[in-house]
């Protein structure tokens, strides 16, 4: 206490301009630094719950690439004494033939067998937008996207959309 009154006070009241600066750089630099921490964790939760949505309980993921494998793969992981579920997972980066759009992610999805993996918040919105979930769950040109997305796009329930893929159109 007696080095801070005979060395510090006497600096400090010598000096006040270079004090309030060192001050308040020192208090901007740690709000900076808890902002940047706080940004930084927000950005990883959300990353983490996207991996999450498409991920699901994963706890393995088989891949072949571009290519893919065939259906008896599937069989045989499903059949491994070691495996509880296994659901195929078809992944395909389509033109959505959609001006100003570009590429889009597709998922094709088994929602049947799917459920015990991934969570699908289907009922969450203000309105019941698929009529008949078994007619549509049987049909091989099913494809749900986000409101944002088929707004921005002018689709609408029962509409079509052209996309582009490897294989064709």
């Amino acid at each position: 206490m007696i080095l801070l009154r005979l060395i510090s006070w006497p600096y400090f009241r010598k000096r006040v301009l270079r004090t309030a600066l060192t001050v308040a750089g020192i208090v901007l630099g740690v709000a900076v630094f808890v902002g940047m921490h706080t940004a930084n964790q927000s950005v990883l939760f959300a990353f983490s719950r996207t991996v999450d949505r498409i991920a699901g309980k994963t706890e393995l993921q088989v891949t072949a690439g571009e290519t893919g494998f065939d259906e008896d793969v599937l069989e045989k992981v499903q059949a491994a004494s070691s495996v509880n579920v296994a659901v195929p997972v078809i992944e395909a980066v389509a033109d959505t033939k959609l001006k100003g759009q570009g590429n889009l992610l597709v998922l094709g999805i088994d929602m049947t067998g799917d459920r015990s993996l991934r969570d699908y918040d289907l009922e969450s919105g203000e309105e019941a937008v698929i009529d008949d979930p078994l007619v549509f769950l049987a049909q091989p040109d099913s494809i749900i996207v986000s409101k944002e997305f088929a707004d921005r796009n002018g689709l609408s329930v029962g509409g079509r959309a052209t996309l582009g893929t490897i294989e064709g159109e």
